[in-house]
């Protein structure tokens, strides 16, 4: 809530004698003011404290700024509050006989050259603005909200613009509630006006009972810190005889000095009702008088809460200026310490000590995964054994036999192949659970001892951040050398190809069959060696047996053949099982490979960023040290501001 914001640029700036410029200039605000910017753009001070001295420095720059003198009035209810007012005024604009406790928070009374009435919502919000063409109107609609029974909860305040002289000086005044009112909120809203708005505070009180209990215990509790900076102004001081006055005054003073500790107090008589009615016009020149001595107080006031502030913000930003340099040197001294800590762990043995115990559960591990993959493979294989076993009982003849080895088993022999591998997770369109599951293993060891790498090496975690987010990234299981079984046709052909090597040696199966195998293979296209083992061996039994083909002929025939077909089926499925378990157990020595490589980089790295750290650490303390005497630098000259304002009060008492 701005205090002149009924001011216009009509008003008439405040006439200063000779004492108050001089004020001004040894106060030289601006000075203050301009120093604290550049100070402020040089750091970069945390969030919360950084607030705190930009509001406090634009309050001083906002007050700076403003052409109106701001001037609190205070009051206990009956204390003729608003008969000052309106005496200062020359108008009756504020009823006299409001009702207890119903005013409203506060009303900013400035000059304008019209009559003007605003309501305005919380942070200047809502605000609504009417004129009225007379005195009266205008007084009428302001009681309204100042008394009987209307209170709008939307309101917080009331600005009010009017033609006064007095006002035209570049004076507004803040009339707050009664002290004594019945409700809690506006004494909260006088306190307010008081620390936050006024450039100086009247406190008035009656000739008749002056400070009451109630308000002088509202004055001690709320407003002990600014009592000293206030002028007391003695109000219906015309309805004490005349022969009484001066020992009221003084009786006035030592209640001042007394009960509220004020030392020295400005006090000054005021008749309210001999202006506002024109009689008894020997108060009118004192009452003049005392108008003129709170004019050259509001000046001189307002210049030394200007400098109180800058005093204020001087003191808050050097003790920030000290915590920065407090904390520069602290943080640097934590990190050299926790830098040297870490240096001195033998990073060497904790790696050998780690790879030893690893090995051993991994190893346990491969063992258990390899046996459950064998017993599942035999299953596999087994079933797959039995469909081939049962394919060959299915032809009835000789011929449909003959037929069946010849162009048949060979097929059937890879199409079950390839249900295997696909079980076994090594075509391509599938994985391995098996295979997986030994990579997931082997990756959970090496999570395993980078969480425990890290636990053993905090310190290093702290203080090279950076540089560990990159060995976090580089440091990983290198997938181009891990059996990645899903869609890697190379693994495929190569157990192929074993099986294959392992059955050529079927080809001279039974001795001269061999030949005849070859020769009926140049009749009937022959997939694959295994199939051409199969017919060697038939041929060699039957090439002596020619008989007619006949069904009687076919159960002989298979019975002649069962035990060699039976001896190239077993060695087909046991030489695809052996490869296939070679291909796990390699891709085990595979993960463990990987497993150590990353263990065995986390040493390289770490020892590197040792190394890099030490370097940094040099490099930190060196620029610590100049920003510690630079931060200093700016204390000094924040103290030497500090010193210019004491010395400027201390003249400020001897003018």
């Amino acid at each position: 809530m701005k205090a002149h914001i009924c001011t216009t640029e009509n008003t008439a700036p405040v006439s200063l004698d000779f004492r108050t410029q001089k004020m001004i200039q040894m106060a030289d605000i601006d000075g203050h003011i301009q120093f604290m910017k550049t100070l402020m753009k040089k750091y970069e001070f945390p969030w919360k404290q950084r607030e705190q001295l930009q509001a406090e420095l634009k309050k001083i720059q906002v007050r700076q700024n403003e052409k109106t003198l701001n001037m609190a009035v205070i009051g206990e209810f009956s204390s003729g509050k608003s008969s000052f007012i309106n005496a200062l005024l020359r108008e009756n604009l504020l009823e006299t006989d409001a009702i207890q406790g119903t005013t409203v928070a506060s009303t900013l009374i400035g000059y304008s050259p019209e009559r003007i009435f605003r309501t305005c919502g919380e942070g200047g919000k809502g605000k609504q603005t009417r004129k009225t063409e007379s005195s009266a109107a205008l007084a009428k609609l302001l009681a309204a909200y100042t008394s009987g029974d209307r209170k709008d909860e939307n309101v917080q305040h009331l600005e009010v613009g009017y033609p006064s002289d007095f006002l035209q000086q570049g004076i507004c005044i803040i009339d707050t509630p009664g002290t004594n009112s019945l409700e809690q909120w506006h004494e909260d809203v006088t306190k307010e006006a008081i620390r936050e708005q006024a450039d100086a505070c009247i406190i008035l009180t009656s000739a008749e009972k002056p400070f009451p209990e109630s308000f002088c215990r509202f004055l001690e509790d709320n407003l002990q810190d600014v009592l000293q900076t206030c002028v007391y102004v003695v109000t219906k001081i015309d309805l004490i005889p005349p022969k009484q006055q001066a020992r009221q005054m003084e009786y006035i003073r030592k209640v001042l000095e007394e009960k509220l500790s004020v030392h020295d107090p400005l006090i000054l008589p005021y008749s309210a009702l001999p202006v506002i009615n024109g009689t008894q016009t020997e108060y009118i020149e004192k009452n003049r008088e005392t108008e003129e001595k709170i004019l050259k107080f509001l000046q001189e006031r307002r210049i030394r809460i200007q400098l109180q502030r800058c005093m204020a913000l001087s003191e808050n930003a050097m003790g920030r200026l000290k915590e920065s340099m407090e904390q520069v040197s602290t943080q640097q001294k934590q990190r050299h310490d926790q830098l040297m800590q870490a240096i001195t762990t033998d990073l060497q043995s904790f790696v050998t000590r780690k790879k030893s115990e690893i090995s051993l559960t991994y190893q346990e591990d491969a063992n258990v995964k390899a046996q459950e993959f064998s017993k599942k493979l035999d299953g596999w294989i087994g079933y797959r054994k039995r469909t081939v076993y049962e394919a060959f009982e299915e032809p009835t003849t000789e011929s449909d036999i003959r037929a069946f080895l010849q162009t048949k088993l060979n097929p059937l022999l890879e199409e079950k192949k390839s249900e295997i591998l696909k079980n076994a997770g090594m075509s391509e369109d599938n994985s391995s659970n098996y295979l997986n599951e030994m990579q997931a293993i082997a990756e959970g060891y090496c999570r395993c001892f980078e969480a425990d790498f890290k636990r053993e090496y905090r310190q290093l975690e702290l203080l090279a951040h950076d540089l560990v987010q990159e060995v976090d990234k580089s440091i990983r299981l290198d997938e181009s050398l891990m059996t990645n079984v899903q869609a890697n046709t190379a693994i495929r052909q190569k157990v192929e190809a074993n099986v294959k090597q392992e059955n050529r040696g079927f080809l001279g199966y039974a001795g001269a069959g061999a030949a005849a195998g070859a020769a009926i293979g140049s009749v009937v296209p022959i997939i694959g060696t295994t199939a051409g083992a199969v017919i060697g061996a038939i041929a060699g039994f039957m090439r002596f047996n020619k008989k007619s083909d006949d069904s009687s002929r076919g159960a002989a025939f298979r019975n002649q053949v069962a035990g060699d077909v039976n001896a190239v089926v077993e060695q087909y499925f046991r030489s695809l099982k052996d490869s296939v378990m070679q291909f796990f157990n390699q891709n085990v020595a595979n993960c463990w490979m990987q497993v150590e490589r990353v263990i065995d980089q986390y040493l390289i790295q770490y020892t590197g960023i040792v190394c890099e750290m030490r370097k940094r650490d040099q490099k930190a303390q060196e620029e610590a040290a100049i920003k510690i005497r630079a931060i200093q630098n700016d204390v000094d000259l924040t103290q030497q501001q500090l010193e210019q304002i004491w010395s400027v009060r201390e003249k400020f008492s001897r003018l």
